[in-house]
């Protein structure tokens, strides 16, 4: 389990296998449960004016929301290989 940052606090965690780690805590992770927070987001189109939907590549993993409380929000995704940047940990628990 791999605890991730942001520039203020704990993002989320990812579960996953570690398969290679360098000097900077890169990590290279294979069978990924990705789990986040983030604010909500509440825009609306401009009065109007069509709603202009963006639509990922076919091949990124979708993000479902979980959980919603108050102005925050918990997704989740599953990745099947992730490269998590070392600046981006704050700390590593082994799970049995």
């Amino acid at each position: 389990k791999v605890y991730t940052r942001n520039a203020r606090n704990i993002r989320g965690y990812v579960e996953a296998y570690v398969v290679a780690f360098d000097k900077h805590w890169n990590l290279a992770l294979e069978d990924c449960d990705e789990i986040w927070s983030r604010k909500v987001k509440r825009k609306a189109p401009a009065f109007g004016a069509d709603a202009v939907k963006v639509e990922a590549p076919p091949n990124v993993p979708k993000a479902t929301v979980t959980k919603i409380e108050g102005k925050m929000e918990t997704l989740e995704r599953h990745v099947r290989q992730m490269l998590l940047r070392g600046e981006q940990v704050a700390i590593i628990i082994k799970l049995n």
